[in-house]
Formats: structure tokens, C-alpha cells, sequence
């Protein structure tokens, strides 16, 4: 927690950083465990949110470019509702690998580089990614790719017309006795 606060701080960009209260490791919470004089120093312009936060609330307001997330699936689809670029720093459960992976791939976002051997990674390179993802020229082409996804993640009425076929297919599909 500490490097990514560290590379938050670093990349000297406003954020909104939701840090939950319940416990992480042996009775630790999530809202101590970050840096000491961390709220302090980046109050100028970002803000550290304790507990539950109004996720969907929050990327659809017109002022967020981007999301650091932990590439749960439906935190992904949540931000590219609303076309926001994805800062990819996937968790260890389940399907979070994948979806980061996947994520960026199709280049509507960046994964946080890790060592392969430990899985550890450095607050200069999550600084420096989060920059070329919201503001550097090289992350054009990803922030655009994001926005347009918009056009699929956002529109209700074909969400709701593949969710309807699916329905279809599985009601209409045959059973065996």
C-alpha cells in the first residue's frame, strides 16, 4: 500500500483514492495502513475516502479521466460505462489477472508492471504509468480506445438485447433427463 501511495503521490495528479476499513492482514485496516502524513501532503489535490464509496457516482462525473483498479470484472464494466482510460493493478483473486491482462490487450488501459518472480512492483513505475495513461501523448490511443467502449459498456438498450438473447438461449435450451 505504501508504494502505491507513494507512486499516487508521485504522479502529482488529482485523484480520488477509496481505501476500505476492513481488515487486510492480522486486524490491520485498510485505513492505517497507509502512509503516515500521506493525506497531509497530497490534500491540495487528492482525497483519501474511507470506507464504502459511491463507485458509480464517482466515474460518471465529467471531471474523471481514469481508474486505478483492481480489475474485478464488474469494476472494469462500471468505468468503461462511462469510457474512463483503466490503470490496471489486479488483485490476486480469481479472474483479476485476466481481466487486467485482457484489459490491456485490447489497449483501454495499463497494467502496472510487477516483477514475475515476487509480484512486487515500485512507486516510480506506478507514477509513471498513471501519467502516460491520463495525460502523456503515448497514452492518446488507450484513453481514446476507452472512451469509445462507451459506446457498448454504456448503451442500456444493447445491453439489455444481449441480455434478453441469453435469457432466450437458456430458457429455450434443451434439457436432459
Amino acid at each position: 500500500m505504501h508504494e502505491l501511495a507513494d507512486g499516487i503521490e508521485k504522479s502529482g495528479l488529482p485523484f480520488i483514492w477509496v481505501v476500505n476499513n476492513r481488515p487486510l492482514v492480522e486486524g490491520v485496516l485498510g485505513a492505517d495502513i497507509i502512509p503516515l502524513g500521506f493525506q497531509t501532503r497530497v490534500e491540495d489535490r487528492g482525497l483519501v475516502w474511507r470506507d464504502w464509496a459511491p463507485q458509480l457516482k464517482i466515474l460518471g462525473h465529467a471531471s474523471v479521466g481514469g481508474f486505478l483498479t483492481h480489475c474485478g470484472w464488474s469494476s472494469v464494466v462500471e468505468a468503461l460505462r462511462f469510457g474512463r482510460v483503466l490503470i490496471l493493478f489486479s488483485g490476486a483473486y480469481s479472474d483479476q489477472p485476466l481481466n487486467a491482462r485482457l484489459m490491456h490487450d485490447k489497449r483501454v488501459g495499463l497494467e502496472i508492471p510487477r516483477d514475475e518472480r515476487d509480484g512486487s512492483f515500485t512507486s516510480d513505475l506506478v507514477a509513471e504509468l498513471i501519467r502516460r495513461v491520463m495525460v502523456e501523448k503515448e497514452g492518446e490511443s488507450i484513453r481514446s480506445n476507452a472512451w469509445a467502449m462507451k459506446e457498448i459498456f454504456g448503451n442500456v438498450e444493447l445491453n439489455n438485447k444481449c441480455l434478453d438473447e441469453f435469457t432466450r438461449v437458456l430458457e429455450t435450451w434443451p434439457t436432459f433427463t
